[in-house]
């Protein structure tokens, strides 16, 4: 798979021809709205797309990376095509037109460093020279600005226009949307804060129902709740194969010799070995650093964020004459990083990913305040620090991003980590029932690898006991569990092909403690195992009567099939609840003991 498009061959040609045909389409449009239209205000019209597209062009089509942290590069000189997956069928993704001939509603989820938000940008400028449509992409995490009440998403995709020259009345913008030749590109929806995540949720919904004949494109890590989105196809972005690792690398700017062996080796035997980390693009670039500077490769993905953090920060010392990094905070390697570490973590649980000068100047003030290290530093040649050296943020205008968001989780983690016990039971809890988490696998997926017991005894046994004793106070009535953690049932077509009932996710903190106690017990090996350990679902005729009487992908509330007397066929479809359940509590209370005796040897190691 070929990039097909040089960017610098989208010419004025293009990008005009594109606006005439918005304008005339704007203009048939309006006329029938609005009587006194003369053609001077078609010509407005065309010189707002043509503006619009220009500047939308010009900025997304250069970026900055951990590689290319000072000078932003084209995405075509660098960027790799990764295939999109549907029902086992792979999609290229070279040409937007591939992906647009799926549906007009589609959500694309992949894990962090995938590519998704570099894929976003390749669609918009993809789209420009392929399509007859008006991109337009949004990154969602904007909206963590505004507070609820004031959350509206058609407003705000009409500024961000406005803020790339768009110079169009928003009655027109609207009546635009009718038309039908826009491509919305919805990128990060795991970056929005919780508290405003349904809203924003409803709104997609809402305004891919009002202006039905738009394409709608989201992009996000996996989310259960997707499941709900019933007329959006979801399609999951596939990792590098070795070829497209190798083609990455060969396309990365770096120093010749050092690419050279590492792609050999990569060929050899390094993609087949770590096929997990060299398939994914950010951590490829992490081994491509760590190979540099001869470091082992690391068999779990923390220590290739440690590992990157080290490489980054010590990157040239007693090289090329002697020259040594320049650290104008003149802070050594592990108050530094110590530093960062709490950086992360309070920027993390206040989901702020992107920062100003000043904001961040205000993070490093709580630092000095509570005395994290007890060092003292300049705050503002840290920042400099973390931008021109150790590259852990990327400065972009006037504001200040992570180079990639996993390392602020990696750090956030490592934070988490060195808190007491009662500090961790106190905080995480308070976060997962908030569901915050539903934004952050990633996150307790690496708080998990860096102290595996801690985690169980801290973050996933308060909640299995708590719903243990909720549910003894209930009678053990498998109803009650059921409809405590699940509300909703509905028929899908999954990828194997077979029908299953899925349910709407009511407690998602009960639900993702039981899912992560299954997983890390050992309950199922994989995906597949998962899938077959619910069963199909057919025991008692439920998904047939459901497909029957209310059809594919409508979701049905647990009171409705009980006041129709389906309340065991409900119950018997849903047993692998109760199974997840029992194996949950279970496991728990065996890993509760096997603490037990490792606290017993320390409190007696302790005494000698």
């Amino acid at each position: 798979m070929e990039n097909k498009v040089d960017i610098n061959k989208i010419g004025a040609d293009v990008i005009t021809d594109l606006a005439r045909t918005m304008a005339q389409s704007l203009y048939n449009k309006v006329k029938k709205h609005i009587g006194d239209v003369i053609n001077k205000e078609e010509i407005d019209f065309g010189n707002a797309y043509e503006k619009y597209l220009v500047y939308a062009k010009k900025s997304h089509e250069k970026i900055k990376t951990l590689l290319y942290r000072h000078t932003a590069k084209d995405i075509y000189s660098f960027y790799e095509c990764t295939y999109l997956e549907l029902n086992g069928a792979l999609i290229d993704t070279s040409n937007i037109n591939n992906v647009l001939n799926v549906g007009k509603k589609i959500i694309i989820t992949g894990t962090g460093g995938i590519g998704k938000s570099v894929m976003m940008k390749y669609f918009l400028i993809n789209a420009i020279q392929n399509t007859q449509y008006i991109p337009i992409l949004i990154e969602l995490r904007g909206l963590n600005e505004y507070k609820e009440e004031n959350v509206e998403l058609l407003d705000y995709i009409y500024q961000v226009m406005k803020k790339l020259k768009f110079e169009l009345e928003k009655n027109y913008f609207e009546y635009s949307l009718e038309i039908g030749k826009y491509i919305i590109l919805l990128d990060g929806f795991d970056e929005i804060k919780s508290d405003i995540s349904d809203k924003v949720t409803n709104q997609i919904l809402y305004l891919s129902e009002r202006f039905p004949e738009n394409y709608y494109i989201v992009a996000s890590r996996p989310f259960d709740e997707f499941i709900g989105w019933n007329q959006f196809e979801e399609m999951h972005s596939n990792p590098l194969s070795k070829s497209q690792a190798l083609s990455l690398v060969n396309k990365i700017e770096y120093d010749d010799k050092v690419k050279k062996k590492f792609y050999e080796k990569l060929n050899e035997y390094l993609y087949d070995k770590y096929k997990t980390f060299a398939s994914n693009p950010l951590l490829l670039t992490i081994m491509l650093l760590t190979f540099e500077n001869g470091m082992y490769m690391p068999d779990r993905l923390n220590d290739f964020f440690e590992q990157a953090f080290i490489t980054l920060f010590h990157a040239h010392d007693a090289t090329k004459g002697g020259y040594k990094r320049d650290i104008k905070s003149q802070l050594g390697y592990e108050n530094f990083k110590t530093v960062f570490s709490y950086f992360c973590f309070k920027s993390f649980f206040n989901f702020d990913y992107e920062f100003s000068e000043d904001r961040f100047l205000r993070y490093i003030t709580m630092v000095q305040e509570k005395k994290i290290i007890h060092e003292k530093f300049d705050a503002s040649n840290y920042l400099r620090d973390l931008t021109n050296s150790v590259c852990m943020l990327i400065h972009e205008g006037l504001e200040f991003k992570f180079s990639h968001r996993s390392f602020q989780e990696y750090f956030a983690a490592l934070y988490t980590a060195q808190l007491d016990d009662l500090q961790q039971k106190r905080l995480l809890k308070l976060w997962l029932q908030d569901n915050s988490y539903r934004m952050s696998n990633n996150y307790l997926n690496m708080l998990y690898e860096l102290q595996p017991n801690r985690f169980v005894q801290n973050v996933i046994s308060p909640a299995i006991k708590e719903l243990e004793f909720l549910f003894k106070k209930n009678c053990e009535s498998p109803e009650w569990l059921i409809n405590t953690i699940y509300d909703e049932v509905c028929v899908r077509n999954y990828r194997d092909g077979i029908k299953r009932c899925a349910v709407s996710i009511k407690n998602f903190y009960y639900h993702e403690m039981v899912e992560r106690a299954c997983k890390i017990g050992g309950l199922y090996k994989n995906i597949e195992e998962e899938r077959l350990h619910r069963g199909d679902n057919t025991i008692g005729g439920l998904l047939d009567i459901i497909e029957e009487e209310y059809g594919i992908n409508i979701y049905v509330k647990f009171d409705e099939l009980k006041k129709r007397g389906y309340t065991k066929k409900l119950e018997m479809s849903l047993n692998w609840v109760i199974e997840r359940y029992k194996f949950a509590v279970e496991f728990v209370d065996n890993n509760r003991d096997t603490l037990t005796n490792k606290n017993a040897l320390s409190a007696i190691l302790d005494e000698l």
